[in-house]
């Protein structure tokens, strides 16, 4: 069994229409590295056509217009094109849970199966590691863990993922203070890995 820092990681980020994809909500990009080490190996990034006009408090946050999804790809071929990509390394995702209904809700209306993976969650990981602190979201973890962190590109898909993946880093580091060193050990804390091969 590897120890933590030395698997490959998928760090990724979803922006979406909105928050519920049980109610119809989709994929608008899907941003991602592939690290391992703490450094970059690949890059995924993808616009997706949602065929719906965005709201504008989602194109307020995400700096992503209409003009910018026509033409480009669809939910469908994103995801599995993303997944292909992938391959069969850890997922994690800032808030996972969010990400991932968006995925497993992929693979229920393209008839694509069940997500059989292993996925870490920073949001969770960090309220493991600092349990007195009362604010966990992305930009305080990026101070927090002395992480260079632009603000103004906060909120796209591809920015948030690589930022994601270095704060990922430093909080596997700190596991170690709590004798925690391979994902064998990561499975007994559901909060952390949300989901299990």
């Amino acid at each position: 069994m590897n120890h933590l820092l030395d698997e490959t990681y998928v760090v990724f980020d979803l922006e979406t229409t909105g928050f519920k994809p049980e109610e119809g909500c989709s994929i608008i990009e899907i941003g991602a590295v592939k690290v391992k080490n703490g450094n970059i190996l690949d890059r995924f990034d993808v616009l997706v056509d949602p065929e719906v006009k965005l709201p504008p408090e989602i194109i307020e946050v995400t700096s992503i217009t209409d003009d910018m999804l026509k033409g480009c790809i669809k939910e469908e071929e994103a995801v599995k094109k993303f997944l292909e990509w992938a391959g069969d390394n850890i997922f994690v995702a800032h808030n996972a849970n969010f990400d991932m209904s968006f995925i497993k809700n992929a693979y229920f209306k393209y008839d694509m199966g069940t997500f059989k993976g292993n996925v870490i969650d920073t949001l969770g990981l960090s309220r493991f590691i600092n349990p007195s602190e009362r604010y966990h979201n992305l930009t305080v973890l990026m101070e927090r863990h002395n992480v260079i962190w632009d603000e103004s590109k906060h909120h796209r898909a591809d920015y948030d993922s690589e930022g994601t993946a270095l704060v990922l880093y430093k909080l596997l580091k700190l596991l170690e203070d709590k004798d925690i060193y391979t994902l064998e050990e990561l499975k007994k804390y559901p909060r952390i890995l949300l989901y299990r091969k």
